[in-house]
């Protein structure tokens, strides 16, 4: 003879009479009320309660899930594909105790959740009953997926980073390969009167030397002047050579305190024989208490040779046969102001807009690059400095060079 057996109550049922309460009091109230995801569960891993956290949380209803496996929460890893930091719901995880991080439940549309999962095993007595899982079910899928997009985002930015850095220092082989070029080009447009320049002095060397040939029997006293001129001239074009050697080597990011008016005097020099042959003037007006500034002295040579040699071709331009250069100096505050003035051909406003693009000339082929000005604007741009010009057509060139007297200070 077989008794009828009586529907079994959940757990949450079964805790409620044991600590004197029914359902529907205030502990089903708050177990069905709670803001995390909770559901029992037994050893066997049969879902015995859940609130309505849970219904929200897998889309199933508590009726759905009141006797339903847990695996049913559990997502295919043969058809889903999951992140590398997920692990599946697996109901032997409901006989672990403890926190586990980062676990994906399948909810009844089909889509995957991420949850942080806390297990309790709880213990009804000693009335026979088995032990029970609490689990808490928490919600982490829209702050998982923040972190991953920080991570990407992060890492873009990194790479980005990386990428920049790359760019710089290509950008800064390409200028340094300019500066270089430009000197190359400004001693080429240089190179008929230094060929000049040391011939002078080569044919003195030479005419001594014959002269010490037809002396050498007279007195001591001729032949110690003719060395005296041969030594001399020999040691103009040893310094006519050093400074070119000088100008032309690669530059390094060497700055110091550098004298601004012994940069002007040393561009004037390869061009003073030029300037002589074409009757140019330089008129030279340098200010009184002009500080040293911090600089590439070498750089700053550059840049006055290149404002040099387009006010010689400006003024040649014009076909009058001779020309005045002016360069002005003086203090500004923390500022250097240098003007640079020719009485030449002057320029257009179309000239004028395109002056400091590189390669752009008004030269014929062969007279320039097209480097000078753009190279000028570069060098005077690193020391936080400006250049600027004002002209007109036939009314020569004006210009403005701002540098300050410690860029350092500036950064």
């Amino acid at each position: 003879m077989h008794t009828a057996k009586k529907p079994a109550r959940n757990t949450a049922e079964r805790h409620l009479s044991l600590v004197g309460e029914q359902p529907g009091s205030k502990y089903q109230v708050l177990f069905d009320q709670a803001t995390d995801a909770i559901l029992t569960a037994t050893h066997d891993g049969q879902i015995d309660a859940a609130n309505l956290a849970m219904e929200n949380l897998t889309g199933y209803l508590k009726s759905e899930l009141t006797d339903a496996q847990v695996s049913i929460l559990v997502p295919d890893e043969n058809r889903m594909r999951l992140h590398h930091r997920m692990r599946p719901l697996t109901p032997s995880l409901f006989s672990t105790p403890g926190t586990h991080e980062d676990i994906a439940i399948l909810r009844k549309d089909g889509y995957i959740r991420l949850v942080d999962l806390n297990v309790r095993i709880l213990s009804e007595g000693t009335d026979g009953r088995e032990p029970y899982a609490l689990a808490l079910f928490r919600d982490v899928t829209e702050k998982k997926a923040m972190e991953r997009e920080l991570i990407t985002k992060h890492t873009e930015l990194r790479n980005a980073y990386f990428q920049l850095e790359k760019n710089n220092a290509e950008l800064k082989a390409m200028q340094d390969t300019l500066v270089q070029a430009g000197k190359m080009a400004a001693l080429g447009e240089l190179a008929a009167g230094i060929a000049h320049e040391l011939n002078q002095p080569l044919q003195g060397i030479r005419g001594y030397a014959q002269e010490l040939q037809g002396i050498l029997q007279s007195g001591a006293e001729d032949v110690r002047s003719s060395l005296a001129e041969i030594i001399s001239n020999s040691d103009k074009m040893a310094a006519i050579i050093g400074h070119l050697r000088s100008f032309t080597r690669k530059s390094v990011e060497k700055h110091e305190f550098t004298n601004i008016h012994l940069a002007v005097d040393e561009s004037l020099k390869m061009l003073s024989r030029q300037f002589a042959a074409r009757g140019i003037t330089v008129q030279r007006k340098f200010g009184e208490n002009v500080p040293q500034i911090y600089a590439n002295p070498l750089q700053l040579e550059q840049v006055f040779i290149n404002l040099a040699t387009n006010a010689r071709d400006a003024i040649e331009a014009t076909g009058r046969g001779r020309g005045t250069i002016s360069i002005h100096t003086k203090r500004s505050g923390n500022f250097i102001e240098v003007l640079y003035r020719d009485d030449g051909c002057g320029m257009t406003e179309r000239t004028k807009t395109k002056a400091f693009n590189p390669f752009f000339t008004t030269k014929d082929v062969g007279r320039g690059m097209g480097l000078g000005l753009s190279l000028s604007y570069g060098i005077l741009t690193k020391l936080h400095g400006s250049i600027v010009v004002e002209s007109e057509l036939g009314k020569g060139a004006a210009f403005v060079i701002r540098i300050p007297v410690d860029f350092r200070e500036l950064a």
